[in-house]
């Protein structure tokens, strides 16, 4: 079996992720908000427990199936026959497939259900999504994973914008980017009901400088809401609700398709990754929106220079799927807690030379060695090269791009 050093992997991105005129991009996914665990402290003695401050997609959907069983039988049963239509079950993916349902209806009913009640369903699921990740001020941690990636921009200093995409309904984000004094432009324009001006996203002289961060929410957001202003529909941005009206599925149309937030906003995402030398690090992200991941490999596939770096949290097999499209992509690089894809080659980690004393202050915060402690004897250090990957991690993640910024400013 093939053997990765994660010394080396970890390294270079540190050397990308310190390139400042290099074009950079985020992507991240549910797996983001649902890091922060809110469980309370375990008894000494005992590991604690795992309590997500924001559900992850699979809970997510859980809890939207539970509602549709509150609704009553008729509507359970159109649930489990759209489960059946899908190849990923999850709530998005239920979501698209109940919208062009409803798109196609007429007189007679689909899943069992009139118009009306399909509409009745669309609306149970979005608000379920929105009451799940509306926060309350107080429920919130003081520190965050956000927030260390908030002061990390804030002192990146690049010269080419940082754009991050999310598929993400929450607000954490921009709470933790606005709580750094970091300046971000997402694609609404105006002071009383700020509007989305999709014109903007393609078109660089109406996008501001470097020194703003370009933050773009792909599936929608819990504080956007559909509004008609003298007689024309428009999306603006508000204080966060629980309708939900604007948590959209990828399938989902609209009158003006091109200038609407989720075409604009894939276009924006195809556009960022399709220049030179472009590097795209995804975190929190399982691949599960085919239309996100046809246009990442669409790209990848014609534009060499373009890399994608996906950050995958818990273990990886060889039989994944994501490992079997990444062994078909040099530029596609997958890493996960016991082993990674990198230039189409997959492997397990495996360290060259053992963490040791001078290795460990900057290893550890990225990858959890075997080596027993940092004055272990060279013996023990021998057994020491395999472990674990923690970078995949968002919580450590954020860490390392702290530990690598103060320390690149300590051998300024």
């Amino acid at each position: 079996m093939s053997v990765h050093d994660p010394k080396n992997v970890i390294e270079n991105l540190r050397n990308h992720l310190a390139a400042h005129d290099r074009p950079l991009a985020f992507l991240f996914g549910a797996g983001t908000s649902s890091a922060v665990n809110i469980a309370p402290a375990a008894p000494p003695g005992e590991k604690r427990g795992y309590e997500p401050l924001v559900p992850s997609i699979e809970p997510l959907t859980k809890r939207c199936k539970a509602a549709m069983e509150n609704l009553g039988k008729a509507f359970s049963n159109a649930w489990e026959l759209l489960e059946s239509e899908c190849r990923k079950v999850n709530v998005e993916n239920i979501l698209s497939r109940l919208h062009s349902k409803i798109d196609a209806i007429g007189r007679e009913k689909l899943l069992g259900l009139t118009k009306e009640e399909l509409e009745r369903m669309e609306r149970t699921i979005r608000k379920t999504i929105a009451g799940a990740v509306m926060l309350k001020e107080e429920t919130i941690p003081n520190q965050l994973p956000h927030d260390d990636f908030a002061e990390w921009v804030k002192r990146s200093g690049r010269t080419v914008p940082l754009e991050i995409f999310t598929t993400n309904y929450d607000v954490l984000l921009e709470r933790s980017l606005e709580r750094a004094h970091v300046p971000f432009f997402d694609g609404f324009v105006g002071g009383y009901e700020p509007f989305f001006y999709g014109d903007s996203l393609g078109r660089e002289d109406l996008l501001p400088s470097s020194s703003w961060v370009r933050l773009w929410k792909i599936h929608g957001s819990v504080n956007w809401q559909l509004v008609k202003r003298s007689g024309r529909e428009r999306v603006i941005r508000t204080r966060p609700t629980r309708t939900g009206e604007m948590i959209f599925p990828s399938h989902r149309k609209y009158d003006e398709s091109r200038k609407q937030p989720y075409t604009a906003l894939m276009d924006r995402l195809g556009q960022v990754l399709s220049r030179d030398h472009a590097l795209l690090i995804s975190c929190g992200y399982g691949f599960g929106d085919e239309h996100i991941n046809a246009l990442i490999f669409s790209v990848l596939d014609n534009k060499r220079t373009s890399n994608v770096i996906a950050l995958q949290f818990g273990e990886l097999r060889f039989e994944d799927a994501l490992v079997k499209w990444s062994t078909e992509r040099r530029n596609f690089m997958v890493l996960g807690e016991n082993g990674g894809v990198i230039g189409g080659r997959w492997g397990t980690w495996q360290l060259l030379n053992p963490v040791d004393v001078q290795t460990h202050s900057f290893m550890d915060t990225a990858f959890d060695s075997d080596a027993s402690k940092p004055d272990s004897t060279d013996a023990s250090l021998e057994e020491g090269r395999s472990g674990k990957m923690r970078l995949v991690d968002f919580n450590r993640f954020c860490k390392f791009l702290n530990t690598m910024e103060r320390k690149s400013e300590d051998e300024l």
